[in-house]
């Protein structure tokens, strides 16, 4: 700000900052209450440095962030999370390593085959996969050291250690800007994830799952498809059920297009057709639905399994799902706190390991047609 001239009066300049300040916040405002009473013509796409909270009032760009993200989950349960440079660069080599380590397995033996034993769901830690879904999975858990059936140690790609972490930390604030959206207070969640960094001798409750869907040299296994029509395209899934994550927070990078994820309308959506190298799909679990009583809605996903013509690697994935932990319990205390009313399914406190063992039929999930969202009042300073 340039020094007064002598002929200046202090008081007018003062006047003159205070008319700018509540221009711009008139203009925020005016921007926020628009994107606030209408449907995003797409899924919506943030910069995840935006999303990170920090000391003293939240500032314009956290608030727009905030706003395209809730809608974006409300409409379509899912967005695009745009990560930094430098973190888009280890994705991208950790999606070749990826690569190259299905292409050179053999068909899995009938050990690695998953069982879908759901006392497993935080034990589970190394190759396996599920001919079913034509899938491969390996899952990075720290903590627990993967062996091949004969013992061995297993090696797995390359830079899951630094993938874990920059998606776990993604996760976390992430987690943390629906929060505030919640008007819920800081870090309500921290209790109930695991530490970080983890204990002497503790494994993570969440995963880092390394996926690759419809290889080709993984075709003899026994697998049925079904047609869908979107678009006025044929598209061709694996023949089951949706599934809907059991995390609170799950993003997604692939190395290309094919997740479908149903949006408000029931409508099925390809969410990753326009990602850059940068991008990635974040979508909410049933973990973060039981914890808010509902409020946020789980997304329902499928993968599309065709369109793999002259592909020799298949669709090959990073999925790093935020999981709560083992011992602790999933309720809705900080809801009730924040003055949510609370259906009788949520009342009571339910252990995490319980939970997790449960079946939760996506056709009993309760559908709110209300999004709930948090306004930024004007304060007397102007500030907002």
């Amino acid at each position: 700000m340039c020094p007064l001239r002598r002929d200046e009066d202090p008081n007018k300049e003062k006047e003159k900052n205070s008319k700018e300040s509540e221009k711009g916040n008139f203009e925020l405002a005016s921007l926020m209450g628009g994107m606030a009473g209408t449907d995003l013509p797409s899924i919506g796409r943030v910069r995840l440095t935006d999303l990170i909270a920090s000391e003293g009032f939240p500032s314009d760009s956290y608030k727009i962030s905030l706003l395209t993200l809730t809608q974006s989950l409300a409409q379509y349960s899912a967005a695009i999370i745009q990560l930094p440079s430098s973190d888009g660069a280890l994705l991208r080599s950790g999606l070749e390593s990826a690569r190259l380590f299905f292409h050179q397995r053999a068909f899995p033996a009938a050990e690695m085959v998953q069982t879908n034993d759901p006392r497993e769901w935080c034990k589970t830690s190394g190759y396996y996969a599920d001919p079913q879904l034509w899938q491969e999975i390996y899952d990075y858990r720290p903590g627990l050291t993967p062996t091949e059936p004969n013992g061995a140690i297993e090696f797995p790609p390359a830079g899951l250690p630094d993938i874990f972490a920059l998606l776990g930390k993604a996760s976390r604030d992430i987690l943390d800007a629906i929060s505030f959206h919640l008007n819920l207070r800081s870090f309500s969640f921290t209790e109930i994830l695991d530490n970080v960094p983890l204990r002497n001798r503790e494994i993570s409750s969440s995963v880092l799952s390394v996926c690759c869907h419809s290889r080709p040299s993984f075709q003899g296994a026994q697998h049925h498809s079904l047609a869908a029509q979107e678009d006025g395209q044929l598209v061709m899934f694996a023949d089951h059920e949706p599934q809907a994550d059991k995390s609170f927070i799950t993003i997604v990078k692939s190395d290309r297009a094919g997740l479908h994820i149903k949006d408000f309308h029931g409508r099925w959506v390809l969410v990753d057709g326009d990602l850059g190298p940068q991008d990635a799909i974040v979508y909410p679990g049933l973990a973060l639905y039981q914890a808010t009583a509902g409020y946020v809605s789980p997304a329902l996903h499928r993968i599309e399994t065709g369109g793999m013509q002259g592909n020799i690697y298949g669709r090959c994935s990073f999925a790093f799902k935020l999981m709560p932990r083992a011992m602790a319990s999933l309720s809705c205390s900080e809801m009730r706190a924040a003055g949510y009313g609370v259906e009788a399914q949520f009342q009571l406190p339910i252990q995490v390991d319980d939970f997790m063992q449960r079946s939760h039929p996506t056709d009993q999930l309760l559908t709110r047609h209300t999004c709930t969202s948090y306004a930024f009042h004007a304060s007397q300073d102007g500030r907002w």
